[in-house]
C-alpha cells in the first residue's frame, strides 16, 4: 500500500481502515459462503453424532472379531 501524499495529514491509518472495511464487505457479499438454516445445522449435528456412534460400534466389533479369530487359532 503506497502512502498517499494528498495533504499534510498522515492518512495511513485511515487507508488501512478503508482497506479492511472494503475487504470485509466483499467477503460478506461473496456467493461462496454457505448459508444453512438452523434446521440444516441441527440435522448435520445429528448426523455427526450418529457417525461417531457408528464408528465406535465398528471399532468394537472389529476388536471382537479379531479376538475371536485369535481365540480360534489356539
Amino acid at each position: 500500500m503506497a502512502k498517499a501524499n494528498l495533504s499534510s495529514i498522515d492518512t495511513t491509518n485511515g487507508d488501512k481502515l478503508a482497506y479492511y472495511a472494503k475487504s470485509r464487505e466483499v467477503s460478506q457479499k461473496s456467493p461462496h459462503k454457505a448459508k444453512e438454516s438452523k434446521n440444516d445445522q441441527v440435522v448435520n449435528a445429528k448426523k455427526l453424532a450418529n457417525l461417531a456412534n457408528a464408528k465406535k460400534k465398528a471399532k468394537k466389533k472389529s476388536k471382537m472379531v479379531k479376538a475371536s479369530r485369535k481365540k480360534n487359532k489356539k
